[in-house]
């Protein structure tokens, strides 16, 4: 693990799109077509992480994307409560990155070389199945975030990962080696840098949070990594969007199988913005960011490419 040196601080604005069947096929991809635009007025070129099994109705919206300079990467094949991939067997893992991986070039027409687990969960087999399908970065860890805004709860492993993009090791995919894939880690300082934290807190407050890892990335050539999801632009309804405590309380939220998919159900009384608010937040932090003059927005493979030509 080296410092890179890239003369700007390099900002990754990364979208996780989840398969989200509890909403109608317009919204889902109104929510998607929201947030790749809101990213194109803005000139920035932002990577998003398609959940392949359900993504042949994005079909029209991948050549927007395409058009508007974006970078389609892998989320995974489901998203369903099976695909955990920090618990899943081998052989498992491998099937469902090939099918993922095969599914979504297919329709997309590009080579993925970009990926993210389903809720941020991976191992060392994941790291090396990922190398061997000819991915160049994964970005599904979260150095030194401690917090209960996750399905991951409180990770040891994430509060001892490198802060810095790494080369994990073969047997360890928390700690620096050689294998031939780079592990981005999402931007954290016990609290995440991700839209479910300005869920919580509102705008002002993640202005401050950007202002502190700027300065961290101007100091030690950290990359910037934000990760939200287009559909916190239209929220939830109905039964899926009650908040009373006694809709939090079901006992199949309390199930371990729950737990280690979703996280604690009792989160969803943290967020206190309506999907409106979310959109006006990201727009107004987007341009706050954009605001510096010495950053520069890139996709994640642009960015690989970067330092990539700065090791060599």
């Amino acid at each position: 693990m080296t410092r890179i040196e890239l003369n700007k601080v390099p900002i990754l604005i990364t979208w996780d799109v989840d398969p989200d069947l509890w909403l109608p096929l317009e919204k889902r991809r109104w929510a998607l077509e929201t947030a790749m635009n809101l990213c194109h007025d803005q000139a920035i070129p932002a990577t998003f992480y398609i959940t392949a099994q359900p993504a042949n109705i994005y079909q029209t919206q991948f050549k927007t994307l395409k058009a508007q300079q974006h970078e389609i990467g892998c989320h995974g094949w489901t998203h369903g409560t099976e695909e955990n991939y920090d618990r899943m067997s081998s052989q498992k893992q491998r099937l469902y990155i090939k099918l993922a991986t095969e599914y979504l070039q297919a329709i997309t027409g590009e080579t993925l070389r970009a990926f993210r687990s389903p809720r941020v969960k991976t191992s060392a087999i994941t790291q090396n199945i990922l190398a061997e399908q000819g991915y160049l970065s994964d970005s599904s860890v979260c150095s030194q975030r401690a917090d209960l805004i996750s399905s991951n709860l409180v990770n040891t492993d994430w509060l001892l990962a490198p802060r810095r993009p790494y080369h994990p090791q073969t047997n360890h995919a928390f700690k620096a080696g050689d294998l031939p894939i780079w592990q981005v880690p999402i931007s954290a300082m016990a609290l995440p840098f991700i839209s479910s934290t300005m869920q919580v807190l509102g705008v002002a407050p993640m202005k401050r949070f950007f202002d502190l890892l700027y300065q961290e990335a101007k100091y030690t050539g950290k990359p910037i990594i934000y990760l939200a999801h287009p559909i916190e632009f239209v929220g939830r309804s109905g039964k899926n969007r009650k908040r009373s405590w006694k809709a939090q309380l079901k006992p199949q939220y309390f199930t371990p199988t729950y737990i280690r998919a979703h996280g604690i159900r009792l989160r969803n009384l943290l967020y206190r913005f309506t999907p409106v608010d979310f959109l006006g937040f990201t727009i107004e932090l987007f341009a706050y960011m954009a605001s510096f003059p010495d950053v520069t927005f890139m996709t994640m493979t642009d960015y690989i490419n970067k330092i990539d030509e700065k090791t060599i």
